[in-house]
């Protein structure tokens, strides 16, 4: 059997989105390539969507545009900006008290349906002022979905269920893209996370970040985030300026999880349907057979994919992590389909990360 390549680790220290392009050009190049190629009419749509999206962030004063038109300007094709802003990802994420019994474990499981954009993935270790933080990401993307801030908190986000307007999902889709363009003054969920990762000076700095509704959310957007104590896993619900945050509790050994529905009962929203190829399930079925699945994995030892089933892992899976932020260690592995090898991904680079 092949030896599996590692992930690459880029020190990228405080050069933001604009250093880490400038180190893997090469990559984030056949990145946008393959992600433009995951659907006939992408290329038509990025043109399109570029001009709307720059458009957009600049009526925002987003706090990252210029390091997005960095990227553009350097990349030989259209894509950087509607990439950066596009928000099509299912997850499973928990959180609870490591088995080991040194501080809080986030296990996270990315789910993406552009195809063949895990082996891609790289690890951006960044330096601020409130410390470094690790950045599970790919060249060319300035946001954070995945991150580990060593003595401070890991964090993740998973994709909210659709908003219902009218009904019909793709109608729903369309008309939310529509609100999202007419808003003032709003944050994606990604920027929000950075910012987070490069200013909380600790874990709950970081709840009171995300809970902080003064800032305006561009989409709705699901949180979770473990400390570097036991005790400290939680959710956070968000939707425009609404939060609702959901803590361990003692009762359940302090373990959170959730897929891509909300926890909140009184919340609107659509589950999402992915991850369904297995199981003849309803959306909300799936999300909760997701959640409970990826709790469960918080028992014992988590070794990666090779603990995974379907339908936690399924044809969108392209990004495993595990992270303890009190150890310092974080446990990546990136996954595509292997050609002849049928749908479910397969790992094709991973990379353990401790800081020191």
């Amino acid at each position: 059997m092949a030896e599996i390549p590692e992930i690459p680790l880029v020190d990228i220290g405080r050069g933001g989105g604009i250093a880490l392009f400038d180190a893997q050009a090469d990559r984030a190049a056949a990145l946008v390539e393959t992600a433009l190629s995951a659907h006939a009419l992408l290329p038509l749509a990025a043109r399109l969507a570029d001009r709307i999206s720059l458009r957009w962030l600049t009526r925002q004063a987003n706090p990252y545009r210029d390091e997005i038109a960095y990227i553009a300007e350097h990349l030989s094709r259209r894509g950087a900006y509607f990439l950066n802003i596009v928000y099509e990802w299912a997850c499973s994420t928990s959180a609870a008290p490591d088995p080991s019994g040194n501080g809080a474990r986030m296990i996270r499981v990315l789910d993406w349906g552009l195809t063949g954009i895990g082996r891609y993935v790289v690890i951006a270790r960044h330096e601020t002022a409130a410390g470094p933080f690790y950045n599970v990401t790919w060249p060319g993307f300035v946001g954070v979905l995945t991150a580990m801030a060593p003595g401070r908190f890991a964090a993740a986000i998973n994709q909210a269920p659709r908003m219902p307007i009218v009904g019909p999902r793709w109608l729903d889709e369309a008309l939310s893209r529509m609100r999202l363009l007419s808003l003032a003054d709003a944050l994606p969920a990604a920027h929000l996370l950075r910012r987070v990762c490069e200013e909380a000076g600790d874990y709950e700095n970081a709840v009171a970040m995300l809970m902080d509704r003064s800032v305006l959310l561009a989409m709705p957007a699901i949180f979770s985030l473990s400390g570097t104590q036991r005790t400290q896993c939680c959710v956070i619900e968000a939707i425009a300026r609404d939060r609702r945050l959901h803590r361990g509790a003692e009762i359940d050994n302090f373990t959170v999880g959730v897929a891509n529905d909300w926890l909140s009962s009184d919340l609107d929203g659509v589950p999402r349907p992915h991850a369904l190829e297995w199981e003849r399930m309803a959306p909300r079925e799936n999300n909760q057979v997701r959640r409970k699945a990826v709790c469960a994995l918080q028992g014992g030892a988590f070794a990666g994919t090779s603990d995974l089933a379907p339908p936690v892992l399924n044809s969108h899976t392209v990004l495993v992590a595990a992270a303890n932020a009190a150890t310092g260690e974080m446990l990546v592995e990136a996954l595509d389909p292997i050609p002849g090898q049928g749908p479910v991904p397969q790992v094709v680079a991973r990379r353990l990360v401790q800081h020191r």
